[in-house]
């Protein structure tokens, strides 16, 4: 009887096959993170994603993480999160590539935004608001 990768990979248990549908899932929201640095990229292609996904301009993107950032402190973890969870224009999500045991250098970088977000806690200018 033939396998593929994917039956193999839900055979392993309940926890497997849940996050093979929370990863389906995300690939099927359909924002997908360019890989050619100037395809609507400048960092890792998050904003570009969201804002084709959005059907929004990047710079608006851009400066919406840039404003949640500076006050509000949520804005380095947002683009963490959404570094790790998206997938790039190679079908590659950094999470999932993760919990398969392929750690990459992006998903370090992406996890150190998120820790830096909440080592900083209030935002980068230390304004306390409550957004």
């Amino acid at each position: 009887m033939p396998t593929d990768d994917t039956s193999s990979a839900s055979s392993s248990g309940p926890s497997a096959a849940t996050a093979d549908r929370f990863f389906a899932a995300v690939r099927a929201w359909g924002a997908v993170r360019p890989v050619e640095p100037g395809q609507r990229r400048w960092l890792a292609g998050v904003c570009g994603a969201l804002a084709t996904r959005w059907n929004a301009d990047p710079l608006l993107v851009r400066g919406g993480f840039v404003l949640l950032t500076l006050l509000g402190g949520v804005g380095l973890a947002l683009y963490g999160l959404a570094w790790a969870l998206l997938p790039d224009a190679r079908g590659r999500l950094e999470a999932e590539s993760a919990v398969r045991g392929d750690v990459s250098a992006a998903l370090v970088l992406a996890t150190a935004l998120v820790v830096v977000d909440l080592v900083a806690g209030h935002g980068l200018l230390g304004l306390d608001l409550q957004l």
